[in-house]
């Protein structure tokens, strides 16, 4: 059984999403309003995504937040 925490499923699925479309940390910060600070610290699971966050994230991709939740976005290197 996989013990995975939410956030962490959250932190893999969204740099999956970011490589996918070439974006970085940066930009995802920009376009959300979500601080970069605050990202770096999700994404390397110093801390866990608000609700609000998920959200906020998912809208920018254009996905569900079940999506981001359950990470179908894999990226695999050739």
């Amino acid at each position: 059984m996989d013990y995975e925490s939410l956030s962490s499923k959250v932190a893999r699925s969204t740099r999956a999403l970011l490589a996918l479309r070439g974006e970085t940390i940066e930009s995802l910060a920009y376009c959300t309003d979500i601080a970069h600070s605050t990202l770096k610290r999700r994404l390397n699971g110093r801390s866990p995504f608000t609700i609000d966050e998920l959200s906020t994230i998912a809208s920018h991709f254009e996905v569900r937040v079940g999506d981001l939740l359950q990470p179908p976005y894999e990226v695999r290197s050739a």
